[in-house]
């Protein structure tokens, strides 16, 4: 399952509850405001990472708001080709709000 979430972690719960139920080989997309969570250390995205859930970012959306894509293991950056491709590759998907 793909799981997609646009709001910041800050103001919503939405990424704790997708930690929450998200499984093994399940895949989130953090777009919009959502890409704040690699600010710091985020107990959701922790948890994620510890399950096994691969965990991406949309790159035109971290550098709307200033920040760097990064590079690491446990998290991968795409572009907007990148995120068609989930979509065709995880054939159930959610959104959060």
């Amino acid at each position: 399952m793909l799981h997609i979430l646009t709001r910041s972690p800050f103001q919503s719960s939405s990424l704790a509850q997708c930690a929450a139920l998200a499984m093994e080989n399940d895949a989130v997309l953090l777009t919009q405001d959502a890409v704040l969570a690699i600010l710091g250390q985020n107990e959701a995205v922790e948890t994620l990472i510890q399950r096994g859930v691969k965990i991406y970012l949309l790159t035109p959306d971290l550098l709307a708001r200033g920040l760097t894509p990064v590079s690491q293991s446990d998290l991968q950056c795409v572009d907007y080709k990148g995120f068609v491709g989930l979509t065709v590759t995880h054939e159930t998907q959610m959104k959060w709000d």
